[in-house]
C-alpha cells in the first residue's frame, strides 16, 4: 500500500489559493452576463432578447461551469495537512455541491425557445448564495488554522 502524501501548510494554502482565484476569475468574467440575464428576467423581457445574446450568456454559464467543475475536482484531488483533513474534507463537499448548483442554472436556460425553467433559476442562484458563503467561511477557517 502506498504511503500517503502530506503537504505542508503553506504549499496547501498555495494551492487553495490557486484553485481559488480561478473561480473568482470566472466568476467576474460570468458577472456582467448574469447581470444582463438578471435585468431582463425583473423586466420580463427573456424572450424578447436577441437569440445572439440569450445563447451568448448561456455560453458564458457553461464557461463558468466547466472552470467551477475543474476547481472541484483539483480541490478534490488536494491533498491536505493532517490537521486540516476534516476542514479539507468539508471544504470539498461545500464546493462540490457548489459546482452543481451552477450546473443548474446553465441546465435551467433553455435555449431553443428562449425561456428559463425559473423554479430550477431561482432555487440555484439561492443555493449557490448559501454555498459560497459557507465556502469563504471554511476557507478563512482553514487558512487562519493553516498559518
Amino acid at each position: 500500500m502506498a504511503k500517503m502524501k502530506f503537504v505542508s501548510p503553506q504549499q496547501y494554502a498555495t494551492n487553495l489559493g490557486q484553485v481559488i482565484q480561478s473561480t473568482e476569475d470566472a466568476g467576474n468574467k460570468v458577472a456582467p452576463f448574469f447581470e444582463k440575464l438578471d435585468d431582463a428576467i425583473k423586466a420580463d423581457q427573456v424572450a424578447d432578447m436577441p437569440k445572439a445574446d440569450f445563447q451568448e450568456i448561456s455560453v458564458e454559464f457553461d464557461e463558468a461551469v466547466a472552470v467551477y467543475k475543474d476547481a472541484s475536482a483539483k480541490i478534490n484531488a488536494m491533498a491536505a495537512p493532517v490537521r486540516l483533513m476534516g476542514l479539507h474534507q468539508s471544504m470539498k463537499k461545500t464546493f462540490t455541491e457548489y459546482a452543481a448548483a451552477t450546473e443548474a442554472m446553465a441546465e435551467s436556460l433553455n435555449v431553443a425557445d428562449q425561456s428559463i425553467y425559473m423554479d430550477k433559476f431561482k432555487q440555484s442562484e439561492a443555493d449557490q448564495d448559501s454555498l459560497m458563503e459557507k465556502f469563504l467561511v471554511q476557507v478563512r477557517r482553514i487558512l487562519t488554522t493553516a498559518m
